[in-house]
């Protein structure tokens, strides 16, 4: 059991940096460096301010060369009309995002470019900052889990029980046309109709003291509910499709006919045998789905102006912010994998029955060694076959 749970740290950690170096170099290749694009703009607009601009100038290739955006070792001499188009190498950049990373106790995972978006949200830190706009995220996808988990396995469940029935149709028909309708085709639609109801049609913050005292503390929360309700149905379907079919696989096997010719009740039957066989794979997605939830929120959080951690994200990119771009995706894919691993060992307190072998028949280290094999067993019957030449 510890050697398959430190084999799965091991392979977590492994992926967590495999992750990290792919998202950096995408983003570093790809990303504008926006001091040297304020070193242009600050160029064609320069007129009769030629040392306030050669001054600025400088500040901006300094900090260039600060946050590893171009090489260091540069003449600014020689190079302050053509450090613009120069970019360090990713890799490079990459190596010293590590060394900042265990060096820089205070801040590990660097600052912004833009150090306004600290002052405006009064943080010192990346991690600070990222974690002011995620109960934002939480406040609309925590609720929605819940209520669409909850929903989705009990319309699950029943429609596993009645299946083929004209019950089970219309569920059917209800997750697929919500797993069919995007999310950014609803959101108008509802929005639409908040206008008409008069209800706000944005996430009204309630940290912002002037929405809160002219709309009040009801319509507050009820500005809520169509963020959370368009979440819910996104999610529900897929909830409602994996329980159906855990349920129909349980009520189609042998032991279901077993314990029916036995006698039992419908109830008995549930809790002893089909609840306790769908709990199992149902537990290995509730975690993750709500992870996914949480992470992937940009189109409801977009239209309904939530300060969430999808808004910050999706503002970094155009913007190159590679070590806020480079913390969302630490934590989150840390925290994917992290929950992985627990809801896989979890596996064997819930059922007994579930044993976690310490190698697997299908190895590639074995499978190499078999060739390795294989192959130095040809080579002496090719020599043998030739008379020991």
């Amino acid at each position: 059991m510890w050697k398959y749970i430190l084999k799965r740290i091991g392979f977590a950690i492994l992926t967590l940096i495999i992750i990290t170096l792919v998202v950096y170099l995408l983003v570093a290749q790809f990303a504008e460096n926006p001091f040297a694009q304020k070193a242009i703009q600050a160029q064609q607009s320069a007129s009769g301010h030629a040392g306030t601009t050669a001054k600025e100038l400088r500040d901006l290739y300094d900090k260039s060369v600060q946050y590893h955006l171009i090489p260091n070792n540069l003449n600014y001499e020689e190079v302050k009309n053509t450090w613009m188009n120069m970019r360090l190498n990713p890799f490079i950049r990459f190596g010293y995002w590590i060394q900042e990373l265990f060096t820089n106790p205070k801040n590990p995972f660097g600052l912004p470019f833009d150090q306004n978006l600290l002052q405006q949200t009064n943080t010192t830190s990346i991690s600070e900052y990222f974690f002011k706009y995620l109960k934002y995220s939480i406040i609309i996808t925590l609720p929605a889990f819940v209520i669409s988990a909850i929903l989705g396995i009990t319309l699950g469940i029943f429609a596993g029980y009645k299946r083929g029935s004209v019950y089970d149709a219309g569920i059917n028909f209800f997750a697929l046309f919500f797993i069919a309708l995007p999310s950014f085709v609803i959101a108008p639609i509802l929005i639409s109709i908040l206008f008409s109801l008069n209800i706000p049609p944005q996430f009204i913050n309630f940290n912002n003291k002037t929405d809160v005292e002219a709309y009040g503390v009801g319509k507050m929360i009820v500005s809520w509910i169509p963020p959370i309700a368009i979440i819910v149905l996104g999610s529900l379907s897929g909830y409602i499709t994996y329980t159906r079919n855990q349920v129909i696989t349980v009520l189609t096997s042998n032991y279901i006919l077993i314990a029916k010719s036995k006698g039992l009740s419908k109830r008995e039957i549930f809790f002893k045998y089909v609840l306790r066989n769908i709990s199992i794979p149902l537990a290995a997605i509730l975690i993750p789905s709500y992870i996914g939830l949480l992470s992937g929120g940009i189109v409801i959080e977009t239209y309904w102006n939530v300060p969430g951690t999808s808004q910050v994200i999706a503002q970094a990119f155009p913007k190159g912010e590679i070590n806020i771009i480079m913390f969302s995706t630490v934590f989150f894919t840390a925290l994917s994998l992290f929950t992985t691993i627990i809801v896989d060992v979890s596996f064997a307190f819930l059922d007994p029955r579930i044993k976690y072998t310490t190698s697997s028949p299908y190895s590639y280290t074995k499978f190499i060694a078999a060739w390795k094999e294989r192959n130095k067993e040809f080579e002496m019957n090719e020599t043998v076959a030739k008379g020991g030449k």
